[in-house]
């Protein structure tokens, strides 16, 4: 860190659509950091770095010798984002976040003296929950001057923001405004640009200002500068953010590093870390139950606690390891482990939350309802370990990758079964989300169907929606914990043969009725 004074920063954020050197862009590496040197950045926020948990090595090599750079690692590498801070910046670490699916990190530092919530956003145009989550932890966290930039993927009005303006209207605008609106921020581009139009993207012969940088309105006025740099490293041009360094002396801590016992950054690697977020997010969840304690203390310290419980979770999903306080019964747990299971159960629901998109009615003969014992359960850790492997091919953007073997060390173990036999205890946080696991398996198991043509009824072309017979389909109502399924009178053998497999396989007990 220096003492050099400084009248201002300079803040770069660009999409750079990965950082390796590709065979289309052979020194892309190396170009974009002469880039950003040309433009004498003190601060970058990079987005879509595809940095994946085996390549994080290039971007820390890449910046050793005149960058500090923080960044999300996530799988797959669709996303990814960074922040570089210049070695010859005054900065003093506090601490940081990293969002659970990789589309944006939040750093809390010093910069000349003066505290900042650095925030950068990677928003990917298939996730709908990060802007939301991200607006919920700053609401809590946010303190000092907050900047926030970063690839929104999408305008905040057609006519300035777009060419050609068609109008027409994005889900990711109104999540955007409701972002920008809870949190007071301000485009700084239209605050000293009222009217200009400015394109950050473009796509064949379509334009668009999807980079921005906010700020809160008590701040804005710090903004000097805020121009557009022509630079063809990507299909994104960097965006420049000037700011009026006000250096201040008061070592004012935020409170969410209140109780951290020092500043020092931890350079953990691993895709799909918990983040502050996600702990937040439980904790607020948290509500009266009998046998916990300290309810409101959770509730009134949980900014701070974001921090100290992130460390103690990522440590033992890293080391597979947890206390055995974790296995007991629902009556005994304390407070801590209740937020740990939240957070998992949440995770893990998130691979098979129902679509809302409706689907016609199928009109079949047969009708059963199939229900699951309402107490404790027992099931298989083989079957469990299979199923949520399964899950490991599935990419759901807004959650991290699924990685749930941390339940190996949680679920407690039936004595004599040497481990293969779990006990899903009635009110555990994750009992009622495994058991949707189970259902929503039994909803694969059952479905069946047949062409009803043949290839010679449409030559050259594939089947069509027509074609297909179905003979059994099931849904699985997750409030409810049914599975209904909609037969043909000739397939309800099979259909109940199906049911009796899922028991044998997963030791779970389960009834089937007709209606």
């Amino acid at each position: 860190m220096t003492t050099q004074r400084k009248s201002s920063l300079l803040f770069v954020t660009w999409n750079t659509d990965g950082i390796k050197n590709t065979r289309h862009s052979p020194n892309k590496s190396s170009d974009f950091l002469k880039i950003l040197s040309d433009l004498r950045a003190d601060i970058v926020f990079l987005q879509e770095t595809h940095i994946g948990p085996k390549g994080y090595k290039l971007l820390e090599d890449m910046t050793r010798n005149d960058w500090k750079a923080f960044f999300t690692v996530h799988n797959p590498r669709s996303k990814g984002v960074a922040i570089l801070i210049r070695d010859k910046v005054s900065f003093e670490y506090i601490c940081h976040d990293e969002d659970c699916s990789g589309g944006y990190i939040v750093l809390f530092c010093r910069l000349y003296g003066e505290l900042y919530t650095l925030v950068n956003v990677y928003n990917h145009k298939s996730d709908r929950d990060i802007l939301p989550r991200l607006k919920d932890y700053l609401m809590e966290t946010a303190e000092g001057v907050l900047v926030v930039g970063g690839d929104f993927n999408t305008v905040l009005h057609p006519s300035f923001d777009r060419s050609p303006s068609y109008a027409w209207h994005s889900q990711f605008r109104a999540i955007l405004e409701d972002f920008t609106a809870s949190l007071n921020l301000r485009d700084t581009w239209s605050y000293l640009h009222s009217t200009e139009k400015v394109f950050t993207r473009r796509q064949n012969e379509s334009y668009s200002r999807l980079d921005m940088f906010f700020m809160q309105e008590v701040n804005v006025g710090q903004v000097s500068d805020n121009r557009l740099e022509k630079k063809y490293i990507s299909d994104h041009h960097p965006l420049v953010l000037e700011l009026r360094v006000q250096e201040q002396t008061e070592k004012k801590i935020p409170d969410v590093a209140t109780k951290l016992k020092e500043f020092t950054y931890s350079s953990d690697r691993r895709s799909g870390k918990i983040s502050g977020a996600e702990i937040l997010s439980a904790i607020k969840s948290l509500t009266g139950i009998p046998g916990m304690k300290n309810v409101e203390y959770y509730k009134s310290n949980r900014c701070p606690l974001t921090e100290t419980l992130k460390i103690e979770y990522n440590t033992m999903i890293k080391n597979k390891v947890v206390n055995k306080l974790f296995k007991t019964d629902s009556s005994t747990f304390n407070m801590k482990y209740s937020i740990f299971y939240k957070i998992l159960a949440k995770r893990l629901s998130a691979f098979f939350t129902p679509s809302f998109k409706g689907r016609t009615e199928i009109k079949l003969d047969k009708r059963f309802t199939v229900t699951i014992k309402k107490k404790s359960q027992k099931i298989k850790w083989s079957y469990l370990k299979k199923r949520l492997d399964h899950l490991k091919t599935k990419q759901i953007p807004s959650a991290p990758r699924a990685e749930f073997s941390i339940l190996n060390s949680l679920l407690p173990e039936v004595q004599n079964t040497s481990g293969e036999v779990r006990c899903l205890s009635s009110g555990f946080p994750l009992t009622k989300t495994i058991l949707n696991l189970a259902l929503k398996h039994l909803e694969e198991m059952v479905y069946d169907y047949e062409w009803k043509c043949g290839e010679a009824a449409h030559p050259g072309k594939g089947h069509t929606p027509k074609c297909k017979e179905i003979k059994s389909i099931a849904s699985v109502c997750y409030q409810r914990q049914v599975l209904l399924i909609h037969a043909q009178s000739r397939v309800c053998e099979r259909v109940s043969s199906q049911v009796t497999k899922l028991r044998e396989i997963s030791g779970l007990k389960i009834n089937i009725t007709e209606n």
